[in-house]
């Protein structure tokens, strides 16, 4: 009897493996169209383009996809699919509709060069991060640009051209507003390769650029192996996610790099503060803890109903998650892991939780397509979505 209250214990401090995350679409072959055409019209699809979504973004109908422009001759570098009748759409290949326009995404100065992320705001606001990249070459400055998504019209454009260096890697954002700071919001936009944080203000249409040690990657955890493909990694800061607005007016800012398996924290009042200096500002930021062994992280999202932080494990193709409300260390054993697909070569490369409090992760061969060949009768994309207290329930992640 003793022996097994012992086993029970024991368990509860072990991660809890859940798959009850749904798969929705999945994308084998990657087809465009203009907005004159309409997902049910499969017979005006345009030419099959050797394209790999990275990123993805939910708003009301629209089902945002990223597609960078790693290779020559794709059509359009954000796209969406209408996800009215999501259930409709899962044994078919979705067309992406080119947004806003496909006019857009002819490359030049003021128009779309290569999307790496959007965000879509409580303001209905879509935040593009453009790092301007095409075939690995960078032919135009990153740059943000914002749109109104209910009218579609373009807002603003800001180029990061002054902040970029001659290794500058800009693939991730998250935009930090409520409902009630419209006017008063913030992007912060990590830059992977040289270990910095760019931070920019809508309210001063300013920027700046911010380093730490902690925004460093791990030479412990470099080694990365996908199975298929076997790379050493230094790339550092890239999750970021971000806590409900304290009552100070600021939120617990959660991020990670990519070759590391620790994660940090700070208050978002330190990010705004145009006069940071690193060696006086150096203790805001705090350390977490460890997510264990081969638990390097992609990138990362937050619910502010249940507190839950999710992150992409990257070698394990699965989704990790720790409940920030729970009061417990943040360690591998206070944190569960979500299945995916079983394909060791997929790679969960956005997560995101939307306004209605599902879960949507995107999974796809990224490494494989950017290391390797690329083999047009795979399954390159595969996207999941499943409401969180679904996706929790039973874990170690569900409320307490």
């Amino acid at each position: 009897m003793m022996s097994k209250i012992v086993l029970i214990l024991f368990s509860l401090y072990l991660p809890i493996w859940s798959s009850r995350i749904k798969e929705v679409l999945n994308l084998k072959n990657i087809y465009f169209s203009s907005l004159t055409e309409t997902l049910k019209n499969h017979s005006q699809q345009s030419d099959q383009i050797n394209a790999m979504p990275v990123a993805l973004e939910r708003w009301q109908n629209k089902l945002f996809l990223v597609t960078p422009r790693f290779k020559q001759n794709i059509p359009a570098t954000l796209s969406y699919i209408d996800i009215s009748n999501i259930e409709e759409l899962k044994n078919k290949t979705p067309i992406l509709i080119p947004y806003p326009n496909q006019k857009v995404h002819d490359i030049s100065e003021h128009n779309l060069t290569s999307v790496a992320i959007v965000r879509a705001d409580v303001c209905d606001r879509l935040w593009i991060l453009d790092n301007g990249k095409v075939n690995n070459k960078r032919e135009m400055a990153t740059t943000i640009h914002v749109y109104n998504l209910k009218t579609n019209i373009h807002m603003r454009t800001y180029s990061l051209g002054h902040l970029t260096n001659t290794n500058s890697d800009f693939n991730n954002m998250v935009v930090d507003v409520t409902s009630s700071t419209c006017e008063d919001a913030y992007a912060y936009i990590p830059d992977s390769d040289t270990y910095r944080l760019i931070v920019y203000s809508w309210k001063t249409n300013d920027s700046m650029s911010l380093t730490h040690n902690y925004f460093h990657f791990d030479p412990i955890c470099g080694d990365i192996d996908l199975g298929e493909v076997h790379y050493q990694s230094q790339k550092g800061l890239f999750g970021i996610a971000l806590s409900p607005m304290g009552r100070n007016g600021y939120r617990t800012v959660y991020f990670h790099s990519i070759a590391s398996t620790m994660g940090f924290a700070v208050s978002s009042k330190t990010l705004h503060d145009w006069q940071y200096e690193k060696n006086k500002n150096v203790y805001e930021f705090k350390v977490m803890g460890s997510r264990g062994i081969n638990k390097q992280a992609t990138s990362s999202t937050f619910d502010i109903e249940t507190g839950v932080l999710f992150y992409g494990l990257l070698i394990q193709n699965t989704i990790g998650c720790w409940n920030s409300y729970s009061g417990e260390e943040y360690n591998e054993h206070t944190q569960s892991l979500i299945t995916l697909d079983k394909d060791q070569d997929m790679y969960p490369s956005d997560v995101k939780v939307d306004r209605t409090g599902n879960l949507w992760v995107l999974s796809n061969t990224l490494p494989i397509y950017t290391h390797n060949n690329f083999e047009q009768n795979l399954v390159h994309v595969k996207i999941y979505m499943t409401p969180v207290r679904q996706v929790i329930k039973g874990t170690i992640c569900d409320e307490m």
